[in-house]
């Protein structure tokens, strides 16, 4: 319903009448237009999109403020000036591993290969890590809480990170490893 207000020869609108048109104020002036539903289209590429981003997202959420993963973020000068750890780490995650969602399953191909997929699937449920599955994506496989934290161990070792367990090549990595990153995340 909309709001008509009419003090000394000046009339203001607000709110929406029916499903037809909208009255607001914008910038101190009065403004009508058309009543528009965002679209919503739920396409297998939107959905690939948004199960990335909320994997990646997640996955960057577990990086806690004063950790030694983003002390070394901030010792080797990889955050550029006015952006955070967080966006940081998912665009450089979207950008060199998961840019499409060919890659994505690259990724998941080459994580579910891994020797260690299950201490990293356990280990990531124990800081909260959960899956990200879109129902309408056109990738064939959720983003696992494993593969979150996998990603994590990934990318540090792809920016260079110093130190156990950064220096030992991620096929290589056992329980041991992803214990040590494990307590890389946790806050100081």
């Amino acid at each position: 319903m909309a709001k008509v207000t009419m003090p000394l020869m000046s009339g203001t609108a607000s709110g929406k009448i029916g499903d037809a048109i909208v009255f607001f104020g914008w910038k101190g002036i009065n403004v009508v237009r058309g009543f528009v539903i965002p679209a919503n289209p739920q396409s297998g590429d939107q959905g690939d999109q948004r199960q990335i981003l909320g994997g990646v997202g997640r996955a960057c959420g577990a990086v806690k403020k004063t950790s030694e993963y983003e002390g070394q973020l901030n010792t080797l000068g990889l955050i550029p000036a006015g952006q955070t750890k967080q966006s940081y780490l998912v665009k450089k995650i979207i950008d060199t591993y998961m840019a499409t969602p060919v890659a994505f399953e690259a990724i998941y191909t080459e994580f579910e290969a891994h020797s260690a997929k299950a201490d990293f699937t356990s280990d990531a449920a124990s800081i909260g890590l959960a899956d990200v599955n879109i129902a309408y994506k056109s990738t064939a496989h959720a983003f696992s809480k494993g593969m979150q934290l996998y990603v994590l161990a990934k990318v540090a070792i792809a920016l260079a990170f110093t130190g156990s367990p950064y220096t030992t090549a991620l096929a290589s990595w056992t329980g041991t490893e992803i214990t040590a990153l494990l307590a890389d995340l946790a806050a100081a």
